[in-house]
């Protein structure tokens, strides 16, 4: 008999994101280095013509015709990375000291694989995998959209002692759109193996459910898929909040590249040949804290 989550409570651990969110903001930009004043001692322009994949996969692809300046410069002096530091012995009390803190206080992540097929944004069929084998394996419907669960890469399962792990989520997702699916395959004369609709409560009057639909009763695959619906019950105005707001920068982002195609941009090489006394000179000197 399949094994509706509702029947399975559990106040085992909580379950929570840690860390944010992402909600679609663009990362803060990262500082450009200082230029480098070069002399050119010698410099080639070649017109190519090239085609780049696009930002977005709906989008035409990138193309047009670059300049590729190829510039040989004086050797502009730069000096060499820092060489890296002496190993600690093994043995050494502080190290030993430390890695024992480590230990301590570091519980490790464990890494959890589910495949994901959302079907018309409203249920999804998990599969979940206890250490990347098929053994064990835990097939279930859920009611949740697992597309939501793409703004994290991990989050922490709490234990009633206080110990706590986090869990990578490693998710491979699809979606399918029945009505579309069953429309494009009768265009052929095929017929289209529409899935069961499960019978899930309604997410919104009745919370995350599940209903598994083959697999173990216990075990990892288990605990991962109540640990996940427990999760989405703690954060999931969160994680439908973040999930809209991806979805609002993405159709933004998008309509923007329509209507300013974007162009390959042009292409500058420059290099040199060092010069060694230099360089050995500049090196020796760094060493004596010149």
């Amino acid at each position: 008999m399949p094994l509706c989550g509702q029947e399975r409570t559990t106040h085992k651990w909580v379950v929570e994101i840690p860390g944010p969110i992402c909600d679609g903001k663009p990362s803060a930009p990262v500082p450009k280095p200082e230029p480098i004043d070069f002399t050119i001692k010698q410099s080639r322009i070649t017109r190519m013509a090239v085609t780049e994949a696009p930002e977005m996969p709906d989008l035409p692809p990138i193309k047009g015709v670059i300049n590729v300046t190829v510039q040989l410069v004086k050797d502009p002096g730069l000096p060499d990375p820092p060489p890296p530091l002496p190993q600690l012995p093994p043995d050494d009390p502080a190290v030993v000291a430390r890695m024992e803190e480590f230990r301590q206080n570091y519980r490790g992540t464990e890494l959890v694989f589910l495949s994901a097929t959302v079907y018309d944004h409203s249920r999804t069929l998990l599969r979940i995998y206890p250490n990347r084998k098929a053994e064990g394996e835990i097939i279930a419907w859920s009611n949740l959209d697992f597309n939501q669960f793409g703004g994290f890469s991990s989050y922490r399962v709490t234990g009633i002692d206080g110990t706590f792990h986090d869990c990578g989520l490693l998710m491979g997702i699809g979606n399918e759109n029945t009505a579309a699916m069953e429309a494009r395959l009768a265009r052929y004369g095929k017929n289209y193996d529409k899935p069961e609709n499960p019978k899930l409560p309604d997410l919104a009057a009745s919370g995350p459910a599940f209903l598994v639909i083959d697999g173990q009763a216990d075990g990892e695959a288990m605990d991962t898929l109540l640990q996940v619906h427990d999760l989405y019950r703690k954060e999931g105005a969160r994680i439908e909040a973040a999930f809209l707001a991806r979805e609002k920068a993405y159709a933004e982002r998008h309509a923007y590249l329509l209507a300013h195609p974007p162009v390959p941009e042009n292409v500058k090489i420059q290099f040199w040949k060092r010069d060694r006394a230099a360089a050995l000179q500049q090196n020796k000197e760094r060493a004596n804290g010149q």
